[in-house]
């Protein structure tokens, strides 16, 4: 047992001379030292592996507003446990929050922006919650929990209207912090990030469908080769009208499985396999 830099009520009563007490001191199981940190006194209560994790949130900017979109599968491992966990939260009417990572950091972080909304109502001095202001406060509050050496394991989308322009930033787990108009976390950077890109600056503009359409292309895409992606997923769409959600599932196409199949079976008689097998078989021959 630890305690702290002040003497705990046993120690404390085992001590004659109180004036002569050295805080370096040890009585039965109770040590003390001004060396230990809070850290080490509390080691087991860091999270460095994410349990139950959530897996990629796309998001990017149309002409008029900025589109989400994240599954609602929590996996537990490689299980797919939890189906039905929103990742997408709506702070205010101009400015949503979209988490991907660790979904207990995830729930912490959601806890403390409604805080600190409730603290801006509470004031009543016409302050709100901007998606910029909750840009830059997640900046600090993500790099001050990674400066205790108690990260929060998960990535922050903020995303909205700011000043009637679509608005779109990423802060990582270590407050690493950037504005973008295309920003997607996850395995998902590797898998769909740069065919989008592609298709973001050589099209002008979207409009509010067609970048609808190209988000449930996007979620359709991971969720084929993504194996912690699921089927059902959350679509949120910010404009200067207000925030719109949508519920919906991927329809699986898989009209292509025989096609896979041949593929699967030729591979198996590749060119080194038939190298292998002419090459045995003159063998046996002779």
């Amino acid at each position: 047992m630890l305690c702290d830099f002040n003497p705990c009520r046993p120690c404390w009563d085992t001590i004659n001379d109180k004036d002569d007490f050295n805080i370096n001191h040890s009585y039965k199981n109770h040590t003390i030292s001004p060396l230990e940190t809070e850290a080490e006194r509390n080691i087991r209560t860091r999270t460095v592996t994410p349990i139950v994790t959530g897996s990629s949130v796309a998001a990017f900017t149309f002409n008029g507003g900025v589109i989400l979109a994240a599954d609602t599968l929590g996996s537990y491992g490689s299980l797919a446990k939890y189906r039905n966990i929103p990742r997408i939260h709506q702070v205010n009417e101009r400015t949503v929050l979209a988490l991907g990572g660790d979904l207990s950091d995830a729930d912490y972080i959601k806890e403390a922006v409604d805080t600190k909304v409730e603290q801006d109502i509470v004031q009543e001095d016409g302050g709100e919650m901007t998606p910029l202001a909750l840009y830059a406060w997640s900046t600090r509050f993500m790099y001050h929990r990674r400066t205790k050496l108690n990260p929060l394991l998960t990535s922050v989308i903020v995303a909205g209207m700011e000043n009637n322009e679509p608005f779109l930033g990423r802060v990582n787990d270590k407050g690493s912090a950037f504005k973008e108009f295309l920003i997607i976390t996850g395995i998902g950077t590797h898998l769909a990030q740069g065919w989008i890109r592609t298709i973001l600056e050589t099209s002008n503009q979207l409009n509010k469908e067609q970048a609808e359409q190209l988000m449930d292309r996007i979620i359709k895409q991971l969720y084929y080769r993504d194996c912690r992606a699921f089927a059902r997923y959350q679509v949120c769409i910010v404009t200067n009208n207000g925030v719109e959600f949508k519920a919906k599932e991927v329809q699986p196409d898989w009209s292509l499985a025989p096609l896979l199949s041949v593929t699967l079976f030729l591979s198996l008689f590749s060119t080194d396999c038939l190298a292998c097998f002419f090459f045995y078989s003159s063998r046996n021959t002779e």
